[in-house]
């Protein structure tokens, strides 16, 4: 059976809109450094009710749950119309999070949601180590080149004296390196008092001296820092000769280093070869008995195997003072060698580790000596995209094309834009998959009768090596190392 019953529904709708802000009118991405305050107004869209309510909210953009509390990050800010918030969260990638309710219809919401990310308050950018022979500080070069488009356009300015604004004085002694170290921890080195500092990633704010970077503090008299280098969290250290080795696994609990690396009788240059491969965790030059020596998990320092077939030198005679090394195309290492009787010659021993020792590491051996200026290079960079290498004197620039003709091409002299300038150091940025890797070289330069430090930032052609525009920032001492920060 059926039937029919009289219809006695409202059919009067009410076209009920969610548009109760003008979002194309509020900022729709936000990056700012801890402690600074942001205020945004939810700016009411036309023809938008009076009696709204507010919730302002920030979220995290990772759907991984903070590892101490087990829960994810969402933080109520405020209900007023008008946010008013100073920064006071972690480093990262969050979401501001606007819920407008128009609570007369049944609590309709209007949702916004805003990229807004937390840089530290020592910002992301280009650390500068500079100061004179008995203080130092660090500096940051900040521009949209170094950090992309996480940045307001036209982002370019200096964070000026970072360590001494947190700490409340400078770095004592004359500064030799500032480092980005594991876990968000940097590295300040310096070349003579007590040696530096592991401090915060976030603000420079000082841990650890580098006496007490050690499970044995050193003493004044055992300091002598000359070389920090890391690979994934493995960190090591050459001081007064010595090696140390740590892996840092955790971000929670910080090891010391222990003993010195064992097994051989050495004293280190100071460069290491930071090796991805496990067949090596550093490989250094033994100044005493000339030859190449690696370390392996246990700290063991070891002797490379007997020549190969395709060797070029032996790794365990090699019979050269180490002028300077540094990693460059193709993940090989790069050695400027010279005869001790002999300081104008040159030559590039070249290694590769990313296989295991089969005698055949040291893959090549060229002689440079007859580059323009060469004996008097006191700073040397080479590329990770291309076979670019750069070597400068007190006032020009030269690249050399040791992989072709040997032949020398200036490309900068400072007589004429930085007369009485000195160069005082040089190094690419080189950071994997950055915009820029291998793509732009800092130059520091020194006014002795001033004291003043100069640094440029110049775009250069990661293949052909190439100069192109050049900026300048000014306002620093004598510039001693700089370093990549990321966040």
């Amino acid at each position: 059976m059926s039937g029919c019953v009289k219809d006695e529904g409202n059919y009067d709708y009410k076209d009920l809109s969610t548009r109760f802000v003008d979002t194309a009118a509020m900022p729709n991405t936000f990056y700012v450094k801890q402690n600074e305050s942001v205020e945004v107004d939810a700016i009411s869209a036309p023809g938008a009710p009076v009696n709204l309510e507010y919730e302002w909210r920030l979220v995290q953009q990772s759907y991984t749950p903070d590892p101490a509390t087990g829960a994810f990050f969402n933080k109520l800010l405020g209900h007023a119309k008008k946010l008013s918030y100073k920064v006071v969260d972690a480093p990262g990638s969050y979401v501001l999070a606007l819920y407008v309710k128009d609570m007369a219809n049944g609590g309709i919401t209007q949702m916004v949601k805003m990229p807004f990310t937390i840089g530290s308050y020592a910002s992301p950018g280009w650390m500068v180590m500079h100061g004179n022979n008995t203080e130092s500080d660090i500096s940051i070069v900040v521009n949209n080149k170094l950090l992309g488009s996480v940045l307001p356009d036209n982002t370019d300015y200096v964070q000026a004296n970072v360590f001494s604004e947190t700490n409340g004085e400078k770095i004592p002694g004359q500064g030799a390196n500032v480092v980005a170290l594991s876990h968000n921890w940097i590295g300040v080195f310096t070349a003579t008092g007590q040696g530096g500092y592991r401090v915060s990633g976030n603000d420079l704010r000082i841990k650890y001296s580098y006496a007490d970077m050690f499970i044995n503090p050193l003493s004044a008299a055992d300091i002598g820092f000359q070389t920090f280098e890391k690979w994934g969290y493995n960190e090591l250290l050459v001081n007064k000769g010595d090696v140390y080795f740590i892996p840092q696994p955790s971000p929670d609990v910080y090891s010391k280093f222990g003993i010195k690396c064992f097994g051989e009788d050495y004293k280190a240059a100071p460069f290491m070869a930071t090796i991805f491969n496990w067949a090596y965790y550093g490989v250094f030059y033994d100044k005493k008995n000339q030859r190449f020596l690696y370390i392996n998990y246990e700290r063991n320092v070891k002797q490379f195997n007997a020549p190969g077939a395709t060797a070029k030198f032996d790794m365990r005679n090699v019979g050269k003072e180490m002028v300077y090394a540094e990693h460059g195309f193709e993940g090989r290492w790069f050695c400027v060698m010279q005869d001790e009787a002999n300081p104008d010659s040159r030559e590039l021993f070249v290694c590769r580790f990313d296989e295991y020792d089969d005698g055949n590491r040291g893959v090549d051996r060229i002689d440079i000596s007859a580059a323009t200026g060469l004996n008097a290079a006191k700073f040397f960079a080479f590329g990770d995209k291309a076979n670019v290498m750069y070597y400068a004197t007190d006032n020009k620039i030269y690249q050399n094309n040791y992989a072709g003709d040997r032949s020398s091409t200036l490309r900068y002299d400072l007589a004429a834009s930085y007369p009485g300038h000195v160069i005082t150091g040089m190094k690419l940025l080189e950071v994997n998959n950055h915009n820029y890797d291998g793509k732009i070289l800092y130059v520091a330069l020194y006014n002795p009768a001033t004291g003043a430090g100069t640094l440029l930032q110049i775009d250069v052609n990661e293949v052909s090596g190439v100069f192109g525009a050049i900026k300048e920032y000014t306002g620093f001492g004598r510039i001693a190392g700089m370093n990549y920060k990321s966040n």
